[in-house]
């Protein structure tokens, strides 16, 4: 996973988060499904330092925001547009981590 921008990914990953709109209603769901999800994904990314991102990190930030996109409802068409998009800009693909969709 050497070919993996992983600042572009932690940028991509975390503007997702702050971009999609957030059709859910729940506050209490919001909190432990969009808040805590992001902190993790700074942990993640301040715990990496300087080391390569590994593809089972990059598969726990992927769960995370998906975890996010469930918690804010996020329609189908537009997770797959973030997805691709943080695919184009950091190199991250589905077939690197062995799935076929996230």
């Amino acid at each position: 996973m050497t070919d993996i921008d992983k600042t572009a990914f932690f940028s991509a990953v975390l503007k997702t988060i702050a971009s999609t709109r957030n059709h859910g209603t729940d506050r209490d769901e919001h909190t432990k499904g969009v808040v805590e999800p992001a902190a993790r994904i700074r942990a993640v990314e301040e715990e990496i330092g300087e080391r390569q991102l590994t593809s089972g990190q990059t598969g726990e930030v992927l769960d995370l925001l998906e975890t996010t996109f469930r918690a804010k409802r996020t329609p189908d068409e537009e997770r797959e547009y973030y997805l691709q998009y943080i695919e184009k800009v950091s190199g991250v693909s589905r077939a690197s981590l062995g799935v076929s969709a996230w």
